[in-house]
């Protein structure tokens, strides 16, 4: 009798966290070299905020990852996609209220770019 396969492979999951966790540092760079140390840690915050998130999400998702209950599964997803949206919105909040040179537009430069690193990684990843 075989073994049942899970319904999940967390590894293009994985990747893409790897890919958002070194696209940091970059950033935070060309940040600081076109607009200063401020617009540098506004950018950092905007991608941090994804990063968190997604490792929330992942966490989250992954949880049942070797489960073949679907249930469970979307089940997870659902749960860590709202955790997710709603970590979002406090991080940005929270970031907003306390950094008081927070330049509002590399603050979601960094967020939006974090976004596309994690798109790119997840299209990189299924075409391999």
């Amino acid at each position: 009798m075989s073994k049942p396969q899970p319904l999940l492979n967390v590894k293009p999951a994985l990747q893409q966290l790897t890919w958002q966790l070194f696209f940091l540092l970059p950033l935070a760079v060309v940040a600081g070299l076109l607009a200063g140390v401020d617009a540098a840690l506004s950018a950092l915050a905007g991608a941090v905020i994804v990063l968190i998130g997604q490792i929330y999400f992942v966490s989250r998702a992954f949880r049942h990852a070797g489960a073949t209950s679907a249930r469970h599964i979307v089940r997870e997803f659902f749960r860590g996609e709202a955790g997710k949206f709603l970590l979002t919105v406090l991080l940005f909040a929270a970031a907003l209220i306390s950094f008081d040179q927070i330049r509002a537009g590399w603050l979601l430069t960094g967020f939006i770019l974090q976004q596309l690193v994690g798109s790119a990684a997840l299209i990189r990843t299924k075409s391999n």
